[in-house]
Order: structure tokens, then sequence, then C-alpha cells
């Protein structure tokens, strides 16, 4: 066996060593062609597989039960000697390709099918259950029904064995039930029966089945005896079925509708009935898709309220339907509307044409009441009635309050019934449960439902929360759009003439003012209440909010948000970067531009020494390095390098170009045309340099930052060669680059 092994091993580098054709490694490996033959080989050089037929997306499930898809990750279907596995985009084997086909069914689970047997795994290609069964289905997450020698059973996973033998002719199961079902619908000798899962029998096997009103509680709707419709309970095993009972139906929170002798009576899950067949109709008063305890009972065109045990609430008094909310009722009385008790107490005065619930869990119950084209609101627990007065009435944003209008006017009433703002607004909206923005044909303002006033006045463009500080307000004046702040008793804290208030650091902000045509700065402290100004020409904020750029007779230096000077005003000019680094601008000796770095507390990372380079090098704002550049004293040229934030030198500024790779596996530098790879330490793999190393054809040529997957396939001439990390070479010879995959036009197909 060693021997063949080996052979094989010394066949399939001497076929690689021929290929003809490479492309670039991606997701771990690279395709390769040879006499019109193409396959995949790893990163050993190996062959993987022959081809890539498709790929999906792992999937998982949350805590809320939902299923959530990882499109970053990316599993790809690959075919080898005619069997298919599966590898991740890391290239590691996710399944190994023996599988005769691999597919992805409902996008949360892989059948795996091989020599006559399936199985199934999860998206990461953990196996759910062995490979040892003829067909499988899925009951839920923890059962699978498998099919074993013509005969079906059920398979556990907890149990990591069948617990229901393969002893059935088939299997049926409620898996779209709310509550998953502790049982199976189960046929032996062309009868159905009822099984739980650990195969005790529920229900004889004496039935006829169809997969219809499937339900998974005490109540089986989907038998039939001798083709006649027939109810089983499973708890008392009783049958109900016509003559005796017909029009049968579970309602409510499981209870059997049936009617007996022309009428109709209730049955409760244990069998038990707690509401004698003397009623014309039973059906459920709540909103479609709600139950609860409630059942409505309809006798001689008259209606009532009866619990699940069957004692009456309302009696059979009321023409037409009565719904339910909860614990109230709204009943039909002389052709309007009443709301009562479950004592059957009406709770209000006068009746109403409609009568709502807002149905809102996050409050206490309220309910909406119509009166001709107006409505109010009724709060039963606190039994506080605001009578019909405003064409629209709906939640506010906050809790416990409902905002209201009339003729285009609006108000907001709290849910005990308290005005809390007047309805004469053109609208407004909730910035805090205090402070509401409200709008008239003069302004914006600010109401305070606390002090039940405007506290700013409705006179602005917009008034809205000071970023940072909510014990503030933002107030813009209309038309020439100055700022200034309020606070909580309506005072004025900054009059209304600063041209611009910006949060630049915890309880600081710029003040920029525009008085008499000259432009001024301050830092204001929104907890002292003080300003400090400040002496500069011009100030600009940075990307770090407690910093900002200072600019003094055309220099500029930086300053914290205090005022505290932390590079002098010294420099051509200052560009923060996103990695918190400032470039630095400045004259050099030869009265060229010249730059170096700065870190936020003004360490100097390295002088302002380096050659300028139009805006900066591309890359600047790179998380792991700061790029440095040189001219060539004889041609001329610009020059990169690249430091680190301590200032030390990784890339001397000797190279035409700088690509690093993203992921830190190193760099790729070029001088003269010619490129070197270096490692993550930017040390040389090998001291051959290449006339070009290929890379994701869709990655820009000026891209600085850019991805690739080793082994890296260089050129030398007209051959290429795949390098590895260690500067050791793959055996194979390549005269041309191809595309991953084989049909790059439509790219791999989605499963």
């Amino acid at each position: 066996m060693k021997i063949n092994l080996w052979l094989i091993s010394c066949l399939l580098l001497t076929c690689q060593a021929r290929a003809q054709q490479a492309s670039i490694f991606q997701h771990g490996f690279a395709r390769v062609t040879d006499n019109n033959k193409t396959w995949y080989i790893d990163r050993k050089g190996a062959k993987a597989f022959d081809e890539i037929i498709g790929y999906w997306h792992p999937v998982s499930v949350t805590a809320e039960g939902n299923l959530q898809t990882n499109e970053k990750e990316q599993m790809l279907l690959v075919r080898q000697n005619g069997k298919t596995g599966a590898v991740t985009d890391q290239g590691e084997w996710l399944l190994p390709p023996v599988y005769d086909t691999i597919a992805l069914e409902w996008k949360v689970y892989l059948g795996l099918y091989k020599d006559g047997k399936m199985t199934y795994a999860d998206t990461r290609g953990k196996l759910l259950l062995p490979m040892a069964f003829d067909s499988v289905g899925i009951l839920d997450d923890h059962h699978f029904d498998v099919k074993e020698k013509g005969k079906w059973g059920v398979y556990g996973v907890a149990e990591k064995q069948l617990v229901i033998p393969a002893t059935y002719d088939a299997f049926d199961y409620c898996g779209g039930c709310g509550s998953k079902s502790d049982y199976v619908f189960a046929e032996k000798n062309g009868k159905w029966g009822v099984l739980n899962l650990k195969n005790e029998v529920l229900a004889p096997f004496q039935y006829e089945h169809d997969h219809y009103m499937m339900r998974s509680d005490n109540w089986v709707l989907c038998f039939k005896k001798n083709r006649q419709e027939v109810v089983l309970n499973l708890a008392t095993k009783k049958e109900y079925a016509a003559p005796e009972y017909t029009q049968m139906d579970v309602i409510g929170n499981g209870m059997l509708k049936a009617e007996k002798n022309g009428h109709y009576g209730l049955i409760n899950p244990e069998g038990n009935v707690v509401a004698d067949f003397n009623y014309d109709d039973i059906s459920s008063p709540y909103p479609e898709w709600n139950n609860g305890p409630y059942l409505q009972v309809t006798k001689n065109k008259k209606s009532g309220i009866i619990r699940e045990n069957g004692q009456p609430v309302l009696p059979l008094i009321y023409d037409g339907d009565i719904i339910c909310y909860g614990n109230y009722f709204v009943a039909p009385v002389n052709g309007d509307y009443n709301l009562l008790d479950t004592t059957g107490k009406k709770l209000l005065a006068v009746n109403y044409n409609e009568i709502t619930d807002f149905e809102n869990p996050s409050r206490e119950q309220l309910f909406k009441l119509k009166q001709k084209a107006v409505y109010g609101f009724y709060n039963p627990a606190l039994r506080k009635l605001v009578p019909p007065a405003f064409f629209e009435i709906d939640d506010a944003p906050w809790q416990g309050c409902l905002t209201v209008s009339y003729q285009e006017k609006k108000g907001v009433y709290s849910a005990d019934g308290r005005m809390l703002i007047p309805m004469v607004y053109q609208s407004l909206n909730a910035l805090t449960s205090r402070w509401w923005t409200v709008q008239k044909s003069s302004g914006v303002g600010i109401w305070d439902v606390m002090q039940q006033r405007e506290l700013v006045p409705a006179t602005f463009y917009n008034v809205d929360l000071l970023p940072g500080d909510s014990t503030l307000l933002l107030a813009t004046k209309r038309d020439v759009y100055s700022k200034g702040l309020y606070n909580g008793k309506g005072q004025v804290v900054l009059p209304l003439r600063y041209s611009s208030i910006t949060e630049t650091g915890k309880n600081l902000y710029l003040l920029v003012s525009d008085a008499n045509n000259k432009r001024s700065y301050a830092i204001f402290n929104s907890r002292t209440l003080q300003q400090t100004p400040l002496a500069y020409d011009d100030v600009d904020i940075t990307g770090q909010q407690d910093l900002l750029i200072v600019t003094k007779g055309n220099k500029k230096g930086l300053i914290h948000a205090t005022g505290q000077v932390i590079l002098p005003a010294n420099y051509e000019d200052i560009l923060y970067l996103k990695n918190q680094v400032f470039n630095l601008q400045t004259v050099g000796e030869d009265q060229t531009m010249a730059y170096g770095y700065a870190d936020s507390t003004g360490k100097i990372i390295v002088p302002p020494v380096y050659a300028y380079y139009g805006g900066g090098y591309p890359g600047v704002e790179d998380s792991l390095y700061l790029p440095i550049t040189k001219r060539g004293k004889e041609d001329g040229q610009m020059r990169f390098g690249l430091v680190d934030f301590q200032g030390r030198e990784v890339l001397p500024a000797i190279y035409d170009r700088i690509l690093r790779e993203e992921n830190g596996r190193g760099f790729l530098v070029e001088v003269n045309r010619q490129f070197t790879v270096l490692n993550a330490h930017a040390q040389p793999v090998t001291i051959q340099t290449f006339d070009d190393v290929m890379i994701d054809p869709t990655m820009a040529y000026t891209a600085t930052a850019i991805t690739y997957d080793g082994p890296l396939l260089c050129r030398k001439g007209d051959t290429y060669r795949y390098l590895l990390a260690d500067g050791t070479f793959l055996p194979l010879i390549i005269k041309e680059v191809i595309p991953f995959e084989a049909d790059s036009a439509y790219g791999i197909p989605a499963l």
C-alpha cells in the first residue's frame, strides 16, 4: 500500500509539473489545466478536486429562533473523480469528496447522498445523523424520520439512535404547528395511528389519514374511519363522529366545538363536556389570530360569553357579535356598542358607534371610542373617559401617550386622560418624555409637558437636543440660521448669534461667531456655562472630538478642546488621519514641502523631513503603518517606504510601489519594475525578484492595500511559478494565467 501511494504521488507531481495554465490561489485552491484537462490544487500543490460546482453561505439560528445567514463566509461545493464534497473559503475540507450528491435544502440543511444512502448535515458540515438510511425526512431539529429496508422509523439526535424502530410504512408530522409535536402519525399495514417519540401507541392503527388540519395537541382532526371523518381525543382515546357528532372544529385554547342533536357544545382537551349541547353556535370572540379564555355562544339569535370551563360571563341577551379584548367586551347595545367588564357591567354611560382597542402591549389597555365622525378614548383601569372630540387619535412615540387632532391641529393626551399638549399645533414630535418639538405657522418651538408651557417659543427654524448634552436645547433662527442655546427653564444660555455650535469633547463645544463681518471662536463648557475665547484666525474640528486644528498667521497647529496647545502653530498644514495620527506639513531645507507625523498627544512620530507627494501618498490612513516618501537623488522620482506608529522604519523609502496585504500576510514591493515578496515582518521571502506577481484582477492598479492568497503566482520572463511562504516553489511550471472559475463570465453558481 505504501508503494502504491508513493507511485500515485509521483504521478500526480509529474502531471502537475507539466501544467501549462493555472490561476491565482483563491479560497485556498488554484485551478490548473494541461492537455484540455482541468483540476484544482491545494496549497501543497496536490490535486484537491476536479471542479467547483456551486457555493452557499452558512446559516445559524438566533436566540429568537430566526435564521441568520453569514454573507461573509462562502462554502464551496466541489467534485472529484465523480464524487461531491465541500470546502471552506479558507481552503479546509468541510465534507470529503465521497458523496454522490450534496444539495442545499431549505437553505438550512445539506442533503448528503452516497451509495443509495442519505443523511443531513448543517451548513457547516456537521452530520446530524449517520449515513445509514435509505431516505431521511426532517421532523424537527432533533428528530428525523428515516427509511431502512423499506420501512420507516424515527431517529433521535440526542439519543443517537432510533427512538421509533423502522417498522412502519410511513410517517406524518405537524411541523408547522405553533408548538412542536411530541408525537407522529404512523402507518402500518395500510392503517394509521399515533405514536409518541418513545414508540408508545397513543392511537391504535385503525384509521385513514390525509395531511390536513394537522395539530400537535390532544385533538386529532385528520383521521377518517371507513371514509367517515372522525375526531379523536388522545387523552381519553374517545372518538367523535357522525351521526352523534357533526360540524366539529377546535377553537380557542384547544376546545372542541361539536354539533349534537342540532346544537353545539364544547369539549375541553381532557375530553370533558364543559358546555352542554344547547347552543346554535359557538365561536371565538377575539380579533383575528388571537385566542383567550372566553368564547361567544349564540342561541335564538342572541349572543353571550362563556369561559372555557363553560361558566357564563355575559348572558344571552345581545344582538350581534361580541368582541373580546383582554378582560373587556365590546357588546352591541341598541344598534351601538358599550364596553363591559367580566361581571357584565356597562363601563360607559352612553353607547358609541364604534369601540376598538389600541392593542398596544407596551402600556395599559385603552379603548378608542367613535361617535359620528369624531373619536375619544377610555381608560378602563382608571375609569377615565375623554369624550369624542377628535378627528384622529393614535399612539404617540412615548408610552402612555396619545396624539389627537382636529381640523389639522394636533395635541397630546396622557393615558389617564390629562391634556399634555393643547391641540393648537400643525405637527409635534417627542424629543424626550418631557420635551416635545411643536410647530405652528410661526415656526418650531419646544413644549414642556411638566411645566405645561412653551419652553422655547415656536418661532424657530428648528429646535433639537444639544448633541452630547440632553439638558440643553439647540435652537436655530429662521432665515438667517444663526444658533443659540436654551436651558430647561426656558432661559437663553447662549444668544442666538452663532453660525455653528459643534460638539468637540465631553460637554465641550466649538462656538463660531461671524459678528461684525469678523469670525471669532470660543470653547463653551455646557456644565459650567463658561466660554474660553480662542485667539486664532481659524479653528477646525478633526475626526477626534477633543482635538482642534488651529490657524494663526497662515500657520497651523493643534490644540485640545480645553484650549491646551498640543502642537504650536508652526506648520503649513495639518491633516487628520483616521488612525488618529496627524500628517504635519512644512517647508523643507530645499524650500519644498515636506511632511512627517505626530500622534494625538502631540508626540512627533517622525519629523517633517519626507518629500511631500501631492496630497499624501495613497493609503496614508492605513491602520497599521504610515507611508514615507523620498525623491531619488539622480532621477528625482518618488520612492516609498513605511514606518510604524512608533516611528520605526518598517521599509526604507527606496521602492517605486508598496502593496500591503490587508490581512497581514506581507508586502509586495517594486523597484525598477521588479517585485520582491516580503513577509509580515517586511523580510524577503526569497532573494529572487519577479517581473510580476499575480493578484486579484479586480484590484485597482492604484491600490496600495490589496488581498492575496498564498502560494503567490509569480512571473519571471515567460514562466510562472507558485511561491510558498518559506521561499520555496511548488513543482509546477506555468505558461499562462487563467481565471479561478472555469467559466469566469458567470462565476460560481449559488446553490
